[in-house]
């Protein structure tokens, strides 16, 4: 939960948002986890309609049977899973969904049980302006077309910073400007109930014109006949309130005369089948809501709200309806525009629907014994349900909630919130922050939830002392929870956050936490998680874990990143992915029982791995009513290293009718820093724009080649001019060709690109040609048959030294400008800086000084390894293996820099792993009144990777480096 939704009376102060921390880290967690095995270990988990969850099995017991589009049947394209916020597949529930791009696509389920009705989880591309795409997409039955689902950006889709915009252009930081909640919903009812075996079909026809469409789920529901009036209440389409339930008129006045005169009767009121158009909150007080049912009653408009006066309202029931608002942006002063706000004493609401509103019950105290029940609340801007201070002895039970974009289910303790209870309830997909969390309070508990999918910024149950919340007292229950791919990498702090978090941020967390019986399944990141160095943070006491299953971890069981205790017994696991426990001289500690099995808490390990793979977003980039032959506006795509270590950049290229060209704001260089969440050197961007060959819809592909791990990045480009036919155009691979430094005057060894046409049809190529000291030959011809390829050899003669690029280029009839290739060398002369563009790395960097401003070519700027530490070192990756006989270091040369001496040594390595001495240690003596410059001769050797081992400097206890140059 970031800020807290204000209610109608009182208004509240917005709570601090957690973005933008500057914050001093233990260790950061590598971004980047293979995340296939992790999902195949966790199926998505639902319940078929009409079958009850056992009274100890985890979530809620849903009406519907919920069926994974990635497992059903379908010619798309399964997206595959991925963790990485602002991808289409990191906010699916599974992490995977089936995308439709095209004319003739289809996926399709068979049923395993009756019934009439279904509900969608999908996505489609948001319009170039923010406001928001409609398209159509057919639904068959049994392979006959019985209509077309009206699909919508408009209720999703955002941009920029907290609390975030509609602006596409708001395309930019990795902590604070990532595109995001690409998921919507949208339900329909059947003419009669479907029997199992049916076959229902989403499929792209021509009339279908979204450049593409993505499906996550279906729920598929066998709906009950609608419920009739209960006995003594008032109808409000009848006289004398007469509400029109065709929504065509507003029946905002007509329903609150009703429930006034009903309030005054001791009674209720009943809201029949139909669409009732509300444009106000409606206040309630000691009186009965009924609706037909879920899927017959709605009441829909921008402030579809009840409200409940604080420490008045009392005595009210709300069951058997639907609430849609059309909420598309977040505001944290406007307080009508949740589904329910403010206080219900004596209440029970369930069997109600909300989607596409702001937050779904917003609840403040003085409130007592408040149940919600059996609710579905999907597609909130913000919080699910918040019991926000002062709630106590009220629960939410047998609930689901899925896409919100906050805390699916929160208790925050501005005043204390006491015996209250989340219990068997399922928490898909949160947008941000975590499924469920207590922030304070006293003798709550959270039992038998089912919590799957955090996307960012939070994890799967948390507790902490934060936001300035009643410090957690009594004890706490965390109990037979199951917690299925929860926890994610966090921006704001550059390491992963835990499936299960503790977080003593405000003050000290001393209150017993009992924490019981849980099941973690592959957690992308750690299991258990005590936070607290960050911030300022305190010590976390009290804390049991007992009889806890964890199957599948990344990195840890636990990661101890504050002071204290917590006593550990019966722990089992399996899978795990680095080691037991992650502690860098925390002072926290495990008191360990018995039974845990799987994992060990010696030795821990401080630190992670240093390299992770890059991330992008947006994920896919779509290019809507292009012209034919007139390229697009640029588009941004954003890059960033979330490894602990800086990353070299190769050259970054697009497929067939995609052009790139660098951002003028923050481009692309040779390399990002290490991940740190002040330094913008760990991201750049590229601009990206889209020329349509023909008529219809291209796709392609932006590749990103780097130095980490699962190399090259891809970014998915889509064209479309609002026609349905996909086209193929011939493309290059791979997309770019770095040869590296080479001697002045002498040429390369060829290297190779494959040109291909998966095209249906035969594409005439007129021309092959290189630009710049770079020749090519080729087995190409003038015409390439439709799926077949054909090579070209590039070669590479600089005639200068220093940097010299080119480019290849194919001109084809496929595309309206050519494709190609980039293509990067060095020319090497006796005077060229072999280290310029390299990527530089440190076995330690002081806050704000890290080891990139070696090579920034600023000499004010400078490298400062952590104090008091020696030995230190620096490193540089050549990226080949290059002949070296000399290197120039450099401290800052203004006379404020007094004359001291470094002592250090040269190494030389081939791999990165095996070292040769080529300089032994010596002194070297930095001297203003000489710029403060050392050269030290080398033996001409071959290498790859060049390391300086720092052991002493007498001007200050760490080792220094504003300029690291090293030459042939």
């Amino acid at each position: 939960m970031f800020f807290r939704p204000p209610r109608p009376r009182p208004r509240v102060t917005p709570r601090e948002p957690r973005a933008h921390r500057a914050v001093a880290r233990t260790g950061r967690l590598i971004a980047g986890v293979t995340a296939a095995a992790l999902l195949a270990a966790a199926p998505l988990l639902a319940l078929p309609a009409g079958q009850a969850a056992a009274a100890t099995a985890p979530g809620a017991s849903v009406p519907f049977t919920e069926y994974l589009a990635a497992s059903a049947s379908t010619n798309g394209s399964v997206l595959a899973p991925d963790y990485t916020y602002g991808s289409l597949a990191s906010e699916a529930t599974g992490r995977q969904a089936v995308q439709l791009v095209g004319q003739g696509k289809y996926v399709q389920f068979t049923l395993t049980a009756p019934a009439n009705a279904v509900d969608f989880h999908y996505a489609i591309p948001d319009s170039l302006d923010g406001t928001g795409l409609t398209a159509p997409l057919s639904l068959y039955v049994n392979g006959t077309k019985t209509q077309d689902l009206q699909l919508t950006s408009q209720d999703s889709w955002l941009y920029g910073a907290y609390t975030f915009t509609n602006n596409p252009g708001d395309v930019g930081d990795p902590q604070s400007a990532v595109p995001h909640d690409f998921y919507n919903d949208v339900r329909t009812m059947f003419p009669s109930v479907l029997p199992a075996g049916t076959v229902v079909k989403l499929q792209v026809d021509a009339g279908d014109t979204a450049p593409w469409y993505v499906v996550n789920t279906a729920d598929f529901e066998n709906v009950a006949a609608p419920l009739p009036k209960p006995a003594g209440y008032l109808d409000v389409t009848a006289a004398p309130y007469n509400a029109d339930p065709t929504g065509v008129t507003d029946a905002t006045a007509a329903v609150t005369q009703a429930i006034s005169d009903a309030e005054a009767a001791g009674t209720g009121v009943y809201l029949p089948k139909g669409l009732f158009k509300i444009s106000s909150p409606i206040g309630l007080n000691k009186v009965g809501v009924a609706g037909a049912g879920e899927w017959y009653t709605e009441l829909t408009g921008h402030n579809v709200e009840f409200y409940g006066n604080v420490g008045q309202t009392t005595d009210v029931t709300v069951h058997d309806l639907s609430m849609f608002g059309n909420v598309n942006t977040r505001d944290d002063s406007d307080g009508t525009v949740n589904g329910f706000n403010g206080g219900f004493n004596n209440t029970t609401i369930s069997n109600v629907w909300i989607q596409n509103e702001k937050v779904g019950a917003w609840v403040v105290g003085a409130t007592t014994n408040l149940k919600f029940q059996n609710m579905r609340i999907q597609d909130t801007l913000a919080d699910g349900i918040n019991f926000d201070g002062g709630v106590t002895d009220s629960s939410v039970s047998n609930s689901f909630l899925r896409n919100t974009q906050d805390d699916g289910l929160a208790m925050w303790s501005s005043t204390n919130d006491s015996g209250d209870t989340f219990d068997h309830d399922t928490v898909d997909s949160p947008g941000l922050a975590n499924n469920i969390a207590l922030y304070g309070g006293s003798d709550n508990s959270v039992t038998n939830n089912l919590v799957q999918d955090t996307v960012t910024r939070g994890g799967g149950i948390h507790v902490g002392n934060r936001f300035g919340a009643a410090a957690l007292a009594g004890t706490t229950t965390i109990s037979g929870n199951k917690l299925v791919r929860t926890g994610q990498f966090d921006p704001g702090w550059d390491y992963g956050v835990g499936a299960m978090w503790f977080f003593a941020l405000d003050s000290a967390m001393s209150g017993t936490i009992n924490v019981t019986g849980n099941e973690i399944d592959s957690s992308p990141y750690e299991a258990f998680q005590f936070e607290g160095t960050l911030e300022g943070g305190k010590a976390i006491t009290g804390v049991n874990i007992s009889n806890d299953t964890v199957n599948g971890v990344g990195t840890y069981v636990f990661q101890d990143q504050t002071s204290g205790s917590a006593s550990v017994s019966g722990v089992t696991a399996t899978g795990v992915g680095v080691g037991g426990v992650e502690d860098c001289s925390s002072g926290f500690a495990l008191n360990l029982g018995s039974g845990n099995t799987g994992w060990s808490a010696t030795p821990s390990t401080c630190g992670f791995p240093s390299s992770a793979p890059l991330a992008a977003f947006p994920s896919t980039v779509t290019f809507e009513n292009a012209a034919v032959g007139s390229a697009t506006p640029v588009q941004k795509v954003t890059i960033y290293n979330t490894a602990r270590a800086a990353a070299a950049l190769g050259g970054i290229s697009a497929s067939g009718g995609f052009t790139v060209t660098k951002d003028a704001s923050h481009p692309c260089g040779s390399s990002l820093d290490a991940a740190n969440d002040t330094d913008p050197g760990i991201w750049c961007q590229i601009d990206v724009s889209y020329t349509a060959p023909t008529s219809g819809i291209t796709t392609g592909t932006l590749t990103i080649p780097s130095s980490e791990p699962g190399s090259p990045t891809t970014v998915q480009l889509v064209g479309s001019d609002g026609g349905t036919t996909v086209h193929t155009p011939v493309s290059v691979s791979p997309g770019s060709l770095a040869f590296g430094d080479e001697a002045v005057g002498s040429t390369t060894a060829a290297q190779t690109v494959t040109v291909s046409n998966p095209g249906a049809s035969a594409a005439t190529l007129s021309s092959v040609t290189t630009s710049g000291p770079y020749a090519q030959t080729n087995t190409c011809g003038a015409t390439l048959a439709a799926g077949a390829s054909c090579k070209v050899s590039v070669t590479f003669t600089p005639t200068a030294g220093g940097a010299q690029n080119g480019s290849l280029a194919v001109a084809n009839s496929t595309t309206s400008t050519p494709v190609g290739a980039t293509l990067t060398g060095t020319g090497v002369t006796g005077t060229t800086n072999l280290a310029s563009g390299a990527v530089l790395t440190a076995s330690s960097s002081a806050g704000g000084f890290p080891v990139s401003n070696a090579n920034d070519n600023d000499t004010s700027s400078y490298w400062e390894s952590a104090q008091n530490a020696f030995p230190q070192w620096a490193q540089a990756d050549l990226g080949s293996a290059v002949q070296i006989g000399s290197v120039t270091l450099d401290v800052p040369p203004s006379s404020a820099w007094n004359t001291r001496t470094q002592t250090l040594s040269v190494s030389g390595s081939t791999d990165g792993s095996t070292w040769t001495t080529l300089k032994a240690a010596a002194g070297y003596t930095f001297d203003p009144s000489t710029g403060n410059t050392v050269t030290i001769t080398l033996p001409k050797s071959t290498v790859r990777y060049v390391r300086l081992t720092f052991t002493a400097n007498t001007g200050w206890p760490a080792a220094q480096l504003s300029d690291f140059q090293i030459y042939p």
